[in-house]
């Protein structure tokens, strides 16, 4: 009996989810609860499991094509009769004259959840590798010996670096892209670029790393929390445009979405009430946060609902850059490396910890004016950080 798997919703309203890696093919065999492929939604890549043991008669769709939800993900072949009526049709396929048929049924693969997981980083087909373990399962090693084999013959076969090569615009990459063609075609952007002490801000940092039982104290975690403060008294910041109906919405929660560079791209996990969170709680949320983001294990209601976004570029040492809006958000703040540099105090020039910030908002929204008191309250909550103190949590 063919039984169809159609798609899930799988969380916040989704309607269509693009298919970013099978793990199986045709004819390959499958257990209750394995998985079977990598679906990309709006926020997130998710895993998908069979809810059938069986053998795969067909899939929905391939590798980079969109399946609606209630649309058939895969059919299983789930009665032993019926996988013989399949082997069958598929006994006869159309080969290349001078090559036979293969009558072989499909090898059931014997490998544990972390070789499967090491397989598919690898790029390897665990159906592939040949198996050195007692009782015939595939091993970690296998898996490594087959991928380096297939680098061996890639390279004797490869074509000079000079060549030009081209590649699918997919998963994550493809919602980037949609994302941020959207926003630059639809948003009226405008950016603001300053400079600001954090030389007391740095001494502060490092009396309260002594102080903390866990985590890492970064910057980040006191721009967020200074950014929660200037957003409380800077509502507009913090609200979405409803176009269909002009209104202009001020949203009461604050919850700030972090931009996190992923192998696959940029994600954006979000510190939900990060106004009501302390500067320790904030570093530790963003630590996990991050990990888990880098790993794929983000649930997707901690991909959405972000009211204003941080774009941190610190790492990379540019001083200043031009942010994107992430809809439907009306402004995104930038902040990038710190530098030593002059700065003037009570009339005198010393040599200060000076870091950049951009930021771009919506300029149907938001004027020059509003974006000047934005920063500047910012600012003043940077360079006092006696400030966080005051205000508590």
């Amino acid at each position: 009996m063919i039984k169809e798997f159609k798609l899930p919703d799988i969380g916040e309203g989704l309607h269509e989810a693009e298919v970013v890696t099978w793990f199986v093919k045709k004819g390959d065999p499958v257990k209750e609860d394995e998985n079977i492929a990598e679906v990309q939604t709006d926020k997130a890549v998710v895993e998908i499991t069979t809810p059938y043991s069986g053998v795969v008669h067909e899939r929905g769709g391939e590798e980079g094509e969109s399946i609606k939800v209630g649309e058939t993900l895969i059919s299983i072949e789930t009665e032993s009769e019926g996988m013989n009526e399949v082997e069958s049709e598929t006994e006869q396929p159309n080969v290349e004259e001078g090559k036979e048929a293969s009558n072989t049924p499909p090898r059931r693969v014997k490998a544990a959840p972390t070789v499967r997981k090491l397989a598919r980083q690898l790029g390897v087909t665990i159906s592939e590798v040949t198996p050195t373990g007692r009782g015939g399962k595939i091993i970690a090693d296998d898996v490594r010996f087959h991928a380096e084999d297939l680098t061996d013959k890639s390279n004797e076969a490869s074509v000079p670096s000079t060549s030009t090569y081209s590649e699918p615009i997919k998963g994550v990459r493809k919602k980037i892209f949609e994302n941020m063609t959207h926003s630059m075609n639809e948003i009226p952007q405008c950016t603001g670029m300053d400079e600001v002490d954090v030389s007391r801000l740095s001494e502060f940092r490092g009396l309260l790393k002594n102080e903390m039982q866990n985590g890492t104290l970064t910057y980040l975690s006191f721009i967020v929390k200074a950014v929660a403060f200037a957003l409380r008294e800077n509502p507009r910041f913090n609200g979405r445009v409803d176009k269909e109906n002009m209104l202009f919405h001020y949203q009461a929660d604050i919850h700030i979405g972090i931009a996190t560079a992923t192998e696959d791209g940029l994600v954006v996990p979000v510190l939900k009430s990060a106004d009501r969170l302390s500067v320790e709680e904030i570093a530790s949320s963003i630590e996990d946060l991050s990990t888990r983001a880098r790993s794929k294990k983000l649930r997707s209601d901690e991909l959405s609902g972000s009211t204003f976004t941080i774009s941190n570029t610190g790492r990379n040492g540019g001083f200043f850059a031009t942010p994107i809006i992430n809809p439907p958000e009306v402004a995104i703040l930038g902040v990038h490396s710190i530098k030593r540099k002059p700065v003037v105090k009570d009339e005198n020039i010393q040599i200060g910890d000076v870091m950049g910030m951009s930021i771009t908002f919506d300029h149907r929204v938001i004027d020059g004016e509003h974006s000047a008191k934005f920063m500047s309250a910012l600012e003043a909550y940077l360079e006092k950080p006696e400030l966080f103190i005051f205000k508590g949590k």
